[in-house]
């Protein structure tokens, strides 16, 4: 386990060495698989194998650690895999046998598009969106009253329902005049 922001988080791949092979977690049938990471992304490796069976992560077999590589060469503890955004395939392997398997390297997926289809303005604002899914979205309203600043604050969230491809924000209504909202698309 790994901790984020004092919160227990699971390792994204369990290492093992049942055999003359990595496990990762627990496919024993077809050791070692191909892994695919996603640019610009983070990945744990918690790593428990013979200790005659150091894991490793390298440009290639054999090959030094890529950029963004921590704690590798080990048979106990946790890698760690920073994936730079313009990370090429790579590879995993034993530093003593050389068994190994490929880390291939895929762009993220492509923001969905949303787009405000209303906007109603009373004691509250109302803000109506559209947008295929989610897909590990948090969708916040934000506000500026000088775009000749990037100081956009967010705006308290009263209710915020995604039902058939609409999203639904009821938000508090902040003083100023002009004032310019805009949505603000996070990943979870």
């Amino acid at each position: 386990m790994m901790m984020a922001g004092g919160e227990a988080k699971a390792a994204d791949f369990n290492i093992t060495t049942p055999a003359s092979f990595f496990s990762i977690n627990g496919t024993n049938s077809s050791g070692n698989p191909t892994l695919t990471l996603v640019r610009g992304r983070t990945y744990t490796f918690a790593v428990s194998t013979a200790s005659f069976h150091p894991f490793n992560i390298g440009t290639s077999v054999g090959g030094p650690p890529p950029p963004g590589v921590s704690g590798s060469p080990t048979s106990s503890g946790t890698v760690t895999f920073v994936v730079p955004t313009n990370a090429a395939n790579c590879a995993y392997f034993c530093s003593v046998h050389f068994f190994n398997g490929s880390i291939v390297m895929i762009d993220p997926p492509a923001p969905p598009t949303i787009r405000i289809v209303n906007l109603k303005v009373g004691t509250n604002l109302t803000v109506t969106s559209t947008l295929a899914s989610t897909n590990g979205l948090t969708l916040t309203p934000e506000f500026n009253t000088n775009l000749t600043t990037t100081n956009w604050s967010a705006l308290t969230v009263q209710s915020n329902k995604f039902l058939n491809g609409t999203n639904e924000i009821i938000c508090g209504k902040p003083a100023g005049n002009p004032v310019f909202l805009r949505l603000r698309a996070q990943t979870q």
